[in-house]
């Protein structure tokens, strides 16, 4: 479980001067709650995530129920975000293009051609988020993550690219700053990461062997905007049979052209969402 920026951790324990930690704090609860899903957490379990003392974290809560930013089941008692998340994201896409929209016909094809599943991962903060998901016509799947499913950066093909289009700067503060979430990932060891990483920029594409899970690999491309800045990432997974030495290149050139497709789509358009 990670909060999504470690500079979120830092400012939840600067002295509040004007009511930001407030705001820093509420935060950090609503991308520990996006991290768990549908199944929610506990108090218990944000108290221990956030580092934040019981009557602290109870009192966020209180006020981002109230505003419906966060609602609880009244059976477990867990919560989960709330039905008025959704309509502040609604209303941010609203005005904009839609991203998953733009894409979903071109991941489609690729999942097609390729058999496999075919993924759209956006950065937010230290994390990578996975916004869609398409299934190819291969019997055994590798569902990786769902829609929604928040991971650090650089766990799995989509983040190691994100890293590798970095400048060397932002890319070490990216690696001081999931240091601590990667520890809930055994696989993903920091000095993998960074041969991965190395060897994306080399490639142009990533590669991850087993590093979200065992027996599982992917391959990702960067999805660029109008200005060429990092829009998304575009990959495939699938079993480690599937995606064996000699079919790497076959696979990259599909991921490729449909990630030409996609930008040239971008090109036209005017603002993203996600």
């Amino acid at each position: 479980m990670t909060l999504g920026s470690r500079a979120t951790m830092r400012a939840m324990n600067r002295p509040d001067t004007s009511g930001a930690q407030t705001v820093d704090r509420a935060v950090a609860i609503l991308r520990l709650l996006a991290s768990a899903g549908e199944s929610g957490l506990r108090l218990i379990d944000l108290q221990n995530a956030s580092g934040l003392s019981k009557p602290t974290v109870h009192r966020l809560l209180g006020s981002l129920l109230q505003h419906g930013l966060v609602e609880q089941d009244d059976d477990s008692r867990r919560y989960r975000l709330g039905m008025e998340m959704a309509v502040l994201g609604w209303s941010v896409s609203s005005g904009r293009a839609d991203l998953r929209q733009l894409c979903g016909p071109e991941m489609q094809a690729l999942a097609d051609e390729t058999g496999d599943t075919a993924f759209l991962a956006v950065r937010s903060g230290y994390d990578t988020v996975c916004i869609e998901r398409k299934m190819g016509p291969y019997p055994i799947k590798a569902f990786t993550v769902d829609v929604g499913t928040r991971r650090p950066l650089g766990v799995g093909a989509g983040g190691i690219i994100m890293i590798a289009a970095m400048p060397e700067d932002e890319a070490e503060l990216v690696f001081e700053s999931i240091r601590e979430p990667l520890r809930s990932y055994p696989n993903v060891p920091e000095a993998t990461l960074r041969q991965a990483v190395a060897r994306a920029r080399d490639d142009g594409y990533a590669l991850s062997d087993g590093l979200v899970m065992a027996g599982v690999r992917g391959l990702a491309v960067l999805v660029r905007d109008a200005r060429g800045a990092p829009a998304a990432a575009l990959s495939l997974s699938a079993v480690q049979d599937r995606i064996r030495p000699e079919r790497v290149p076959a696979l990259v050139k599909a991921l490729e052209e449909r990630k030409r497709r996609i930008e040239r789509s971008l090109a036209g358009r005017g603002r993203l969402s996600r």
